[in-house]
């Protein structure tokens, strides 16, 4: 019960923060899981199967508040659901060792990237283009890899010129069928045996079912929180804290 309740605590802060900023949720949920011990593929593949309804959620709530981009999330969900594919097969093969560095990196550079941007107040382009097809694969491929989709896409069309309230919601709904379709790959690699390792999918169903009972009611108020939130507080937290744990990931191979 008390892994349920702080994990519940954990899906509810940041689902809050990814509803004001596009991204928090699974950089938040991952570094909880990573610092816990999980293996990346496990970690992504809960992280992933607990973004479906509370996914499910946000969407709603963006669409109830006008803030999703139709056009724009149909681009974005197709080219990321083909690099969410790449992503997750790429993960069932690498090694451990090396996924802990690849994620440690993964998160400290996007926790210094969140921080600039929660300090300066400007979101920083990670991608130099504004062909969305670009955008979505590469935020599929970093979701499929155990990285996370918003502060890869949300950051970039906020910065390519996207209205962010439209960057936010078109990015929430495209991450939902990404998530879908990288948990079902990850699955089918689980069960062919690729990455069983020392954990079992069993392992993660308490932290699963709380992320999703603290992440669902906070989802329902996400589409408004993208209008009024406090965003730069909140985007400086989400940096430390992924920076931290990226540090604290790396500290165990020393």
């Amino acid at each position: 019960m008390d892994s349920f309740l702080t994990f519940l605590a954990v899906g509810f802060v940041a689902q809050l923060a990814d509803g004001a900023l596009g991204m928090g949720f699974g950089v938040i949920s991952s570094s909880v899981l990573l610092f816990q011990g999980f293996p990346p593929p496990l970690v992504s593949a809960s992280v992933n199967a607990a973004k479906i309804p509370t996914g499910s959620m946000a969407g709603i709530s963006h669409a109830l508040n006008g803030n999703i981009d139709f056009s724009l999330f149909r681009r974005l969900a197709l080219s990321g659901m083909a690099g969410g594919i790449v992503g997750a097969l790429i993960l069932g093969e690498l090694k451990r060792p090396f996924l802990t560095v690849l994620i440690a990196a993964f998160l400290i550079g996007i926790g210094s990237l969140i921080l600039w941007r929660g300090i300066t107040g400007r979101a920083p382009r990670l991608l130099a283009t504004r062909r969305m097809s670009v955008i979505g694969a590469a935020g599929g491929l970093i979701e499929g890899i155990g990285g996370s989709w918003g502060p890869i896409v949300t950051s970039s069309l906020i910065g390519s010129g996207t209205e962010p309230r439209r960057a936010i919601g078109s990015s929430a709904l495209a991450e939902l069928v990404v998530s879908a379709i990288v948990f079902a790959v990850l699955l089918m690699t689980f069960q062919a045996g690729h990455w069983g390792g020392d954990r079992a999918l069993s392992d993660v169903l308490m932290p699963v079912a709380g992320l999703v009972a603290g992440g669902v009611p906070a989802a329902f108020i996400g589409g408004r929180l993208a209008a009024v939130a406090p965003k730069r507080p909140l985007t400086i937290a989400v940096g430390l804290l992924a920076l931290g744990i990226g540090l604290q990931r790396l500290s165990t191979l020393i």
